[in-house]
């Protein structure tokens, strides 16, 4: 028990001599003071497990000092040490300084005294481990509810991407059924479908999706690193961020807009539509709009025209919108993604 303290308070110094002869060789260890107000500087400075305290003392009587110890130290187990052995006196300190024994002179050193102290000691031991096995139960409780939140999140994100999903599919399905009536070329109509399979199985690839905080930087960056891959033999890209969002912080849907700005340069490539590929990338903050702009040649490509518009069944389920639309003179795809927020980054 080296671990633990014991302060003895009695204003009678040969009490605490004896006491202290007594127990020079237990495991604990032991503090001695002649008042209840010394005892209060050693609580202030030491942890102390177990005090033991005479009942009657000038200034400051032993009851007074164990109510004051209960209310400032509780976990301090208290004892008491006296020769009164009147009952309202003994009631007193037990219900009023919550004590945990009542040891009456003259007492025995060896069957007493060292004995309720050992017992005082295994208490508030008992009181330690069951207070630390509480927080880590609590901890624990709390990681699994934690745990049962975040589960619950994804199943609620997966159930929406889900829905989602379907929504694509019916939606591609009703197209193609009106593109069926009037379009006469069944290679047009195979290349659509092929688009909108190859379409549907990258999509399920990145689900389920959420909102997330995200800078242009790293679009930027994504962008880049994705499309310099082997496989993707695309042409020259050049991605330029416009002033107003090189240090902010965006919060939208990260993961659909990667998506979509990567399968419309890789198409725009793999068609040789343009030499250099340009984005520039920028928000508008009144509309709360992120905004992608892609110039391509003068003639609108039918090919493009309806990749696009598959594409856009995508986009539309996540605040976003795909058009074609003359920027500076130029014809140019324009992807707009709504955003939540757009924080400053600080410098």
């Amino acid at each position: 028990m080296g671990q633990y303290t014991v302060l003895f308070v009695d204003d009678e110094e040969n009490i605490l001599h004896s006491i202290k002869r007594a127990l020079m060789d237990e495991e604990y260890r032991c503090l001695f003071a002649n008042s209840g107000n010394e005892a209060l500087q050693i609580l202030e400075k030491e942890k102390v497990n177990v005090i033991v305290a005479d009942m009657k003392m000038p200034e400051m009587d032993g009851l007074t000092l164990l109510k004051i110890v209960k209310q400032k130290y509780p976990k301090v187990v208290r004892v008491v040490l006296s020769g009164f052995t009147h009952l309202p006196q003994v009631l007193a300190a037990i219900n009023q300084a919550d004590i945990y024994r009542f040891i009456t002179k003259p007492w025995s050193i060896e069957d007493e005294l060292k004995v309720a102290i050992n017992q005082a000691l295994d208490y508030y031991k008992i009181q330690e481990e069951r207070e630390q096995l509480t927080k880590a139960l609590e901890k624990r409780n709390e990681m699994y509810q934690n745990l049962l939140k975040t589960i619950n999140n994804k199943m609620q994100e997966i159930n929406n991407s889900n829905e989602i999903l379907r929504e694509i599919i019916n939606s591609i399905i009703s197209f193609f059924i009106q593109l069926c009536k009037t379009q006469k070329s069944i290679d047009n109509l195979i290349e659509v479908m092929g688009n909108a399979k190859n379409l549907l199985s990258r999509f399920i690839l990145i689900m389920p999706i959420s909102t997330v905080k995200f800078s242009p930087t790293r679009l930027k960056k994504d962008l880049e690193k994705d499309l310099s891959k082997p496989d993707k033999m695309l042409n020259s890209i050049v991605i330029n961020l416009d002033s107003n969002c090189r240090n902010v912080i965006i919060v939208s849907w990260y993961g659909i807009i990667l998506f979509t700005v990567e399968e419309i340069i890789e198409w725009i490539g793999k068609n040789n539509i343009v030499e250099t590929i340009k984005l520039m990338v920028s928000y508008n903050e009144e509309n709360k709009k992120f905004v992608i702009t892609i110039p391509i040649s003068d003639s609108i490509d039918e090919n493009l025209a309806m990749f696009l518009i598959i594409l856009k069944f995508f986009t539309s389920k996540f605040e976003g919108n795909i058009r074609l639309d003359k920027v500076n003179g130029q014809n140019s795809i324009i992807i707009e993604f709504g955003m939540k927020t757009a924080e400053k980054i600080v410098n």
